[in-house]
Order: C-alpha cells, then structure tokens, then sequence
C-alpha cells in the first residue's frame, strides 16, 4: 500500500471521527437537519477518499480500521436517537409482551387503556400509538429479550450494533469465498450512512441483514437447506429476505422450503391470537407515501394506492421469479431485488438504504453507493412537517436525491458495455 494511500485514509478516519464526536454529542437533530447534512456530506466524501485509498489495505491495517469502526459505534450507542422515533416502538412493544401482551392485537395497541399504567417518557415519544405492531414476529421476539435484558435505548442500540457486527463477519467468509479483498468490508463498516441509522437512531434492519447475508453464505458453502431457512428467519425479521430469496428459487429443493415454512410458522404461532391484526398496519402503510420514486407510476393507473402498493410486490416478486428461473449469480439477484424493491417502495426512508450495503460489499455499483449519501436529503421533510405541512418532500429533493444516482448508474452501464464489446 503507497505511503499516500496510508496517509489519505487516516485523514479520512479523522475526519469521520469528527463526524462521530458530532453526532454522539448533538443528540436529537430532527430541529437541526442543515447542520446534520453538513456533517453527513463531510462524512460521506471522507467515506468515498477512504474506499478508494484502500485498496491493497493489509490485514493489520483492516484490523485497525474495523476497530476504529468500531469504537464510532461505541460512541454513539449511549447518545439519544439521531433522526428517529422508531427504537420507541420497538421497546414498547417488547414491553408490551413482557407484560403478557400481543403487540399485533387491537386490543393491546399502545393508546389502549389498559396500558394506561405504563404510560411514561417512552411511551410520549412513540409515534403512530393507534396503530399496532408493523415488524414481523422474530423482530418481536427480539425486542421482547432485549427489554428483559435491559430496557432502555441503549441496549436496543447495543443490539443492533451486534447484529451490524455479526454482519461484517458473515461478509468476511463470503468474501473470502470469492476470493475478494476484505478490505471491501469497509463499505459497511465505514459507511456514514451505518454510523447514522444503526448506532445513531438503532434502526432494526441489522436483524434482516445479518440472517439474509447468513442464507447468502449457506449458499455459497453449498448447504441449501440451512440457506432456506437463515432466509425464512430474516423474512421474520424484515420482509425484504423473502423477496430476495425468491431470487434463489430453483437452488432450494422442496424439503428445503418446507422445512423454512415449518420455521416461519413457528415464529408466527405465538401471535396468531391476534388473526388480521397480523397484518392490519401493514394494510394501513401501504396508503401512505414518502418519498417514493418509480411507484408514482403505478400509483398514476391503479384504483388505490393499496393496490399499487400490492402491485408493486407482484413485480418485484416476478422479478425475483425470473432472476431463479435463469439462475443468475445469487449476489447479482439478491442486489437486483433489492434496488427493485426500493425504486418501487411506498416510503423510501433513509435507512431503506442500508439494504444495499451488503451487495456493495461484494460487487461494484457507484450509482447505488452514492444514493446511499443522496438519500439523506430525504431528511428535509422535518423542517416543513415541524412547521405544519405535510409528511412528503418535493420533487425538487427527490430530484437531488435519485437524479445523479441514477445518471451514474446510466453512465457506468455503459460504459461497462463498451468495454465489453
């Protein structure tokens, strides 16, 4: 590694680590968002320089930079959320079955009297209190141990940092079955975008990630059936797993899916009391929108925004099917159904974004690394909403946010194209 190489990538770790120190000491920023994206877009180009500074990074220097990672995360993990409200519900609802509820039931929903006497500084912070639980069951679950374990922020945090972790070492086996550089973990270990929405905010996507990432590496050793069911446990964390593994259809035998139903089902079992509450607030996210891009279209022909919404599911679903039924490379699927997923989204939140790390681990796209800085212009939306408008950002943002991104992808796919022919 040129001594250049050295010195560009720890002024890149500075600079992040100022970041750190910023965002571990500002607390809640949702009333000061131009200063946050100041420091994000500070962050973001000090990322990119460190990417591109280490290649050809030896394994002792690796092992420092992931320390160092690590020890950002640290410092964030006892400071309040960044930019969310969400880790609120996630322990309400694990209180909530501490005390014998089913956070899915109407009747256990978080404005029910009968929580009235565990109303307290949380509980003023979650925000949707008339609708039930949105996440599927193996996150309840979670939530559920972690606030027997220690119910608090940080030790939400605390979690998803582990599962983010557990993660970069799932990508480390990968890589090396692919015979990458693992220097290339610091995608995902650098990435600004991580810093703010697992450590910062305590956004439960980890959970999903590290179990699609654990189906991912099941495949690549060639054990199938623990692949299918390391993607039925993700699928019961976050739903995107599931998608992705339909992408990997015709690599699993029919005692495989049955076996990741049986585990699915499993999980389901203890909140099936609550029948379509299952799925009540999911109905219910399917009417709203934010910042959404490519569904706008489907919005524009279907008779309602659910139906676009469930139409928008058939087509990455057909896509995924037709991705297994060529047996494209299992990291090519999984990135298409992902970026498929996202463009025709009816809510593209920043943390969104954090599903396509993983694939930037294992294969180059510079377009969708750079929405994965882009996209926090999505958190321009607080300025208007705090001062009573809606919930949405303009086009104008929008515009800002997938405009270059998809320019760069435009550019890269062909100029792959001409080097290939």
């Amino acid at each position: 590694m040129k001594p250049r190489s050295v010195h560009l990538l720890l002024a890149a770790g500075a600079v992040l680590s100022g970041c750190v120190a910023f965002w571990a000491r500002a607390g809640d920023l949702t009333g000061r968002v131009g200063a946050h994206l100041a420091v994000y877009a500070l962050a973001f180009v000090a990322y990119l320089l460190a990417l591109a500074a280490s290649q050809g990074l030896s394994g002792r220097r690796l092992g420092a930079a992931l320390v160092l990672a690590g020890l950002w995360r640290l410092a964030l993990v006892p400071a309040p959320p960044l930019l969310s409200d969400d880790i609120y519900r996630y322990l309400w609802e694990g209180r909530v079955q501490a005390q014998g509820g089913n956070p899915y039931a109407w009747s256990d929903r978080a404005e029910a009297e009968k929580w009235a006497p565990l109303r307290d500084e949380l509980w003023g912070r979650m925000a949707h209190k008339s609708y039930t639980a949105l996440y599927p069951p193996l996150w309840q679950l979670a939530a559920r141990a972690v606030v027997a374990a220690h119910p608090s922020v940080a030790a939400m945090k605390a979690f998803v940092v582990a599962c983010e972790v557990g993660l970069w070492g799932a990508l480390a086996l990968i890589l090396r079955r692919r015979e990458l550089p693992l220097s290339r973990l610091l995608v995902v270990a650098w990435s600004p975008l991580a810093l703010v929405e697992v450590a910062g905010s305590g956004h439960n996507d980890p959970l999903g990630l590290l179990l699609l990432c654990l189906a991912l590496l099941a495949l690549e050793e060639r054990r199938a059936g623990l692949s299918a069911v390391a993607a039925a446990l993700g699928f019961q964390a976050k739903l995107l797993p599931g998608f992705v593994a339909l992408a990997w259809a015709r690599r699993y035998r029919p005692r495989h899916l049955a076996l990741a139903a049986a585990v699915a089902a499993a999980l389901v079992a203890p909140y099936a009391a609550a029948g379509s509450g299952l799925w009540r607030t999911l109905d219910a996210y399917g009417s709203w929108r934010f910042n959404e891009s490519f569904l706008a279209l489907l919005d524009a022909v279907a008779p309602s925004r659910p139906a676009a919404v469930r139409a928008a599911a058939v087509l990455v679903a057909g896509l995924a099917l037709a991705l297994a039924a060529r047996r494209v490379d299992p990291v090519t699927a999984g990135f298409a159904v992902v970026v498929a997923s996202i463009a025709l989204a009816a809510h593209v939140l920043p943390w969104y974004a954090l599903w396509l790390l993983p694939w930037l681990v294992l294969m180059d796209s510079p377009g969708a690394l750079l929405f994965t800085g882009t996209v926090g212009f999505a958190y321009l939306v607080y300025p208007a909403w705090q001062s009573g408008e809606g919930w949405q950002v303009g086009s104008g943002i929008r515009a800002l946010e997938y405009g270059p991104c998809l320019a760069l992808a435009a550019w890269t796919w062909r100029r792959r194209g001409r080097e290939i022919a």
